[in-house]
């Protein structure tokens, strides 16, 4: 194996537990220092009524967090495979990609009250 497959290998495991810090990071500006800047989509555009879609965006991030930590743990602890847990991240990933997409579409198309 080549040796610079083994160190694009460690960067996306250390990008595992980056991109979780970044969704905790919006859980705890959302829900303790109720910062609605943060209720946005996943490139950082706020979201049209971001005081209702709150508790939609902020446990979307909660869970993608929470799974991709698990990921990283697991392979820490139990030597999850290469295959798995690649698969896995990219299967979180785009899953928060498509709720979050769900939830700019919802907020757009509902009008305000």
């Amino acid at each position: 194996m080549e040796i610079w497959f083994v160190w694009l290998a460690r960067l996306m495991f250390l990008g595992i537990f980056l991109l979780a810090s970044g969704m905790l990071y919006r859980v705890w500006r959302i829900a303790v220092r109720k910062d609605m800047r943060h209720v946005a989509d996943w490139r950082g555009r706020a979201i049209v009524n971001g005081e209702e879609w709150a508790a939609s965006v902020l446990s979307i991030n909660l869970i993608g967090a929470g799974c991709l930590l698990g990921i990283g743990i697991s392979v820490l602890v139990t030597g999850l495979e290469f295959m798995v847990w690649t698969g896995l991240s990219g299967l979180v990933l785009w899953s928060y990609y498509f709720f979050l997409r769900v939830v700019v579409a919802r907020a757009e198309h509902i009008p305000k009250a």
